[in-house]
């Protein structure tokens, strides 16, 4: 059983919450309330919280406060923030903190529920993990054999910013997770991208297979070296290679990569890219990794390829602004928030000498990024919005910081004018795939549907939807199929050929696999 805490200056809000949420559901047993920071603290005082419902603006220390106290003091707990609040610094700094969600008031409770439930799926992950540990402190032999768990661990807490490595705490964060390695030591960091799968393969079979492909990196892109390869909760496989003093890491990668990459065709049926970063240290490495995973996601055309973070193109060293908050303010519907967020851009630009063309097209490329993925997340067709912005997202390239500036204000506002409740970019998929299940489905097709990267629209599918879209597809047309033996006299031959399977015995096959049944003896039951 878990404890809450809902904290909000309104007493109405929290009685609200409390009423409209079913906590017998989620398995939460205790739900404390607190009005103001210093009662939170103290509820943390007198008892374990795991999952903490915070407003963000409260008299007596914000939310935000409260959160980094909270990361302090109970690491354990996830936080989601309810909030009207309309100051982008408050949503920054919650990204920043790692906080669980960030949901906009009045939150429907349904969506409020699912948040929660989605929380404590991940308490209850992460609780196995440190009851593992704790389980094989006693016996040395065990604890040896299960020590890549613990890694992975570190360094999924350190790639997604759970954990932060400075030199005053790296050493014991090293000791505590039972690392060897020296906390000055040098790192490389290459992300693996499965593109596609050459053959079909259930979710299973794909877990499987990606396990395969990690072994496949450890063997072909560490060669001696010392480093691991884990896959991240999100699902990225990730290579992280330590190097010894005088080794540049660098050499001989691209080779090695290439290697890996015929042989994941030949062995693993698939199509991989390599994004291969630069040397870095525990105290950067997050950063660089999310470097690679916008490498990635730009990436919409080319597969089997070696990329390198040092060829990308340079930004004059300056630091753009952090997109996927922007993202958040627009698709809310703040739009003076984000607009005044774009003039403190234009001015710090301004301001610094480093300024050049190249940083400005990165800050193009940033934008229109961000203002795709937003058109596409919301079913928006962004040929028709080019045709109504009179083609402003096609014409030349702003040349100048007020060029740029004018051209922003013109994008977002005709993206708030078109932006509204809209499919997600999943049940495009979806829509895709009910309407063509008669028709070879793959997942190239799909990504170039919705114009996202393969690997990142499969991620994102499996997240969203809990499963693969290969099982997704096979599901649906089975799905069609029983609705057809049951309710029709159409020969089960007829019947598979309408659904794409010209070969009878493998969709008896695929049929048995999802209800346990043959078509023909299903028929049968039904009289």
């Amino acid at each position: 059983m878990y404890r809450a805490l809902i904290v909000d200056d309104e007493i109405y809000a929290v009685l609200g919450i409390k009423s409209g949420v079913n906590w017998e559901e989620l398995q939460v047993s205790e739900v404390h309330e607190a009005y103001n920071m210093r009662e939170a603290m103290k509820v943390f005082e007198r008892t374990p919280i795991d999952i903490l419902i915070c407003d963000i603006e409260m008299p007596k220390g914000t939310g935000i406060e409260l959160l980094e106290w909270v990361n302090a003091h109970s690491p354990a707990t996830e936080t989601v923030f309810l909030t009207a609040h309309a100051d982008f610094s408050f949503v920054k700094r919650a990204v920043q903190l790692d906080s669980f969600d960030y949901l906009l008031k009045p939150v429907e409770y349904e969506v409020l529920q699912s948040t929660l439930a989605k929380m404590l799926q991940s308490i209850e992950q992460e609780k196995e993990l440190l009851q593992l540990r704790e389980q094989y402190k006693p016996y040395y032999d065990l604890w040896t054999k299960k020590k890549p768990l613990i890694a992975d661990k570190f360094w999924n807490d350190v790639l997604s910013n759970r954990i932060t490595c400075t030199p005053t705490n790296v050493q014991s964060l090293l000791e505590e997770h039972d690392l060897t390695i020296k906390p000055d030591i040098k790192i490389l960091p290459l992300l693996i991208s499965v593109e596609a799968w050459q053959r079909e393969f259930s979710t299973r079979d794909e877990e499987m297979m990606e396990y395969a492909i990690r072994k496949g990196a450890s063997e072909l892109l560490l060669h001696e070296a010392n480093g691991v390869v884990i896959q991240t909760r999100q699902g990225v496989n990730v290579v992280i290679r330590y190097l010894d003093e005088g080794h540049s890491g660098i050499a001989g990668m691209s080779e090695s990569c290439q290697e890996y990459i015929q042989s994941c065709q030949q062995y693993f049926n698939c199509q991989i890219s390599c994004y291969i970063g630069e040397v870095t240290s525990l105290f950067n490495v997050s950063e660089m990794y999310h470097e690679l995973l916008e490498l990635e996601y730009n990436n919409l055309h080319k597969s089997n390829q070696v990329y390198f973070l040092r060829n990308r193109e340079k930004t004059g060293m300056m630091k753009l602004p952090l997109f996927s908050a922007w993202t958040i303010l627009i698709e809310q519907g703040k739009r003076e928030e984000i607009e005044k967020e774009l003039a403190r851009c234009i001015a710090a630009f301004r301001s610094d000498a480093r300024l050049s063309a190249s940083a400005l097209q990165a800050f193009n490329h940033g934008f229109l990024q961000m203002i795709h993925y937003i058109l596409h997340k919301n079913g928006l067709s962004a040929h028709e919005l080019l045709h109504e912005g009179q083609g402003q997202l096609n014409g030349a390239a702003p040349r100048t910081l007020d060029q740029m500036h004018a051209w922003a204000l013109k994008l977002i506002g005709l993206v708030s004018h078109s932006l509204h409740q809209n499919d997600s970019v999943i049940e495009q998929v979806q829509r895709y795939i009910a309407d063509h299940l008669s028709e070879v489905i793959t997942r190239e097709q799909l990504a170039e549907y919705v114009h996202l990267n393969p690997a990142y629209l499969s991620r994102l599918f499996k997240r969203e939807v809990g499963e693969s879209i290969t099982d997704y597809i096979l599901n649906e047309r089975m799905k069609v199929a029983k609705e057809l033996i049951a309710t029709s006299s159409m020969p089960i031959s007829d019947i598979a050929k309408s659904l794409g399977y010209s070969n009878f015995s493998y969709f008896a096959k695929m049929f048995k696999k999802v209800y346990h049944a043959t078509p023909q003896h299903f028929r049968r039951q039904l009289g």
